[in-house]
C-alpha cells in the first residue's frame, strides 16, 4: 500500500505533465518562427528589399516635375503669341503698319512647333511686304522681310524652323539692297553681281555648330545628374561615400564639357 505523502506526489506530477509539455510545444514553436525570420533576413531577397532606396516614387516626382515645367513654358509661348498675332491685326486695322510689324514679328519668336500663332505672324509679315512691294514703298518691303528673317534666325537652333520663309526673305532683301543706290566702291558693279553679293552676306552664319549646342546641353544635364547624386549620397542611404564620389566626377566632367561649348558656341 502507498501512503499519503505518496499519493499527492503522484497527482502533483500527473498535473505538472501537461502544463510542462505545453509550455515546452509553446517554446519550440517560438524558436521555429525566430529561425524562420532570421532566414528571410540572410537571404538575397532581403538584402535587396532592405537596401533598395526605392527609386520609382522618386522618378517619378521628376518626370512631374518636368512635364509641369515644360507645359508652362509651352502654355505661356503660345499665349503670348497669340497675344501678338492679336495685337498685330489691330495695329493694322488702325493703319498702323510699324506697329503690325513688330507685333507679328515677335509672334514668330515665341516658337513652338506646330503653334498657329507662329505660321500666322509669318504669313502677316509677307502679305505686308509683298504689298509694300506692289505699291513701290521699297523701305517698308524691306523692314517686314528683314522682320521675317529675324524671326526665324532668332528660333533656330540644330534646325531652322521656317527655312523656306528664311530664303525667301533674304532673296527680297538682297534684291531690295541692289536696287538702292550703290556707293562709290560698287559704282560699277552690274545689278546682278550686286544681288549676288548681297545673297553671300546674308548666307553667312554667325549661329554655333549643332554638334556645340549638343554637346552643351549633355554637359548641363550630366552636371546636374552629378550634383543631384553625390547630394543625395548625404540622405542616409548604403554605400554613401561611393555615391558621392561618382557623383562628383560626373558633375565635374559635365561642368567642363558645357563650359567647353559654351566658349565654342
Amino acid at each position: 500500500m502507498t501512503t499519503r505523502p505518496e499519493r499527492d506526489e503522484a497527482a502533483r506530477g500527473q498535473a505538472r505533465g501537461p502544463r510542462e509539455a505545453q509550455r515546452a510545444r509553446a517554446t519550440r514553436d517560438a524558436n521555429d518562427a525566430n529561425d524562420a525570420n532570421d532566414a528571410n533576413d540572410a537571404s538575397p531577397s532581403g538584402e535587396a528589399r532592405e537596401e533598395s532606396p526605392e527609386p520609382r516614387p522618386r522618378l517619378r516626382a521628376w518626370v512631374l516635375t518636368a512635364a509641369l515645367v515644360l507645359g508652362t513654358l509651352v502654355g505661356r509661348a503660345i499665349v503670348e503669341g497669340s497675344i501678338c498675332v492679336r495685337r498685330s491685326d489691330d495695329a493694322l486695322a488702325r493703319g498702323e503698319v510699324d506697329g503690325a510689324i513688330a507685333y507679328a514679328m515677335r509672334a514668330t519668336k515665341w516658337y513652338v512647333p506646330l503653334a498657329p500663332h507662329v505660321a500666322a505672324g509669318y504669313e502677316r509679315l509677307r502679305t505686308i511686304a509683298r504689298k509694300a512691294e506692289a505699291s513701290g514703298d521699297a523701305d517698308g518691303a524691306l523692314i517686314a522681310w528683314q522682320a521675317i528673317r529675324a524671326g526665324a534666325r532668332g528660333t533656330r537652333s540644330l534646325w531652322t524652323p521656317f527655312a523656306d520663309r528664311l530664303a525667301e526673305a533674304d532673296e527680297h532683301i538682297a534684291t531690295l539692297l541692289a536696287s538702292k543706290p550703290p556707293p562709290g566702291v560698287d559704282k560699277d558693279k552690274p545689278r546682278e553681281q550686286r544681288v549676288r553679293e548681297h545673297l553671300e552676306l546674308l548666307a553667312t552664319s554667325a549661329a554655333p555648330a549643332p554638334s556645340a549646342v549638343v554637346a552643351l546641353y549633355l554637359g548641363l544635364a550630366a552636371w546636374l545628374y552629378g550634383a543631384h547624386r553625390a547630394l543625395s549620397a548625404f540622405s542616409g542611404r548604403a554605400r554613401a561615400g561611393r555615391l558621392a564620389w561618382t557623383g562628383a566626377v560626373i558633375a565635374a566632367l559635365g561642368l567642363v564639357v558645357f563650359l567647353f561649348a559654351l566658349a565654342r558656341a
